[in-house]
């Protein structure tokens, strides 16, 4: 059964790694927005915000790496 996630906010962290060591990504959905997908990363700029679509794409892209690697896509 695949896990559940709160996306409301303060959202869920989503551990990675970048050039300077571990980082993180925080995804999470605002009331006052709820059509929009809110992602912090570890950019310059920190925030970028996905429509439920672009997300849905973005999704998809990362469960087909997911799946070319080897992993287990749930």
């Amino acid at each position: 059964m695949p896990e559940s996630y709160d996306v409301s906010y303060p959202g869920v962290r989503v551990w990675c790694r970048n050039e300077v060591g571990v980082s993180s990504l925080l995804v999470w959905i605002s009331r006052w927005s709820p059509g929009l997908v809110r992602i912090e990363t570890p950019t310059v700029f920190n925030r970028t915000v996905w429509t439920v679509e672009q997300a849905r794409v973005l999704r998809d892209v990362l469960d087909a790496a997911v799946r070319c690697a080897g992993g287990d896509a749930r």
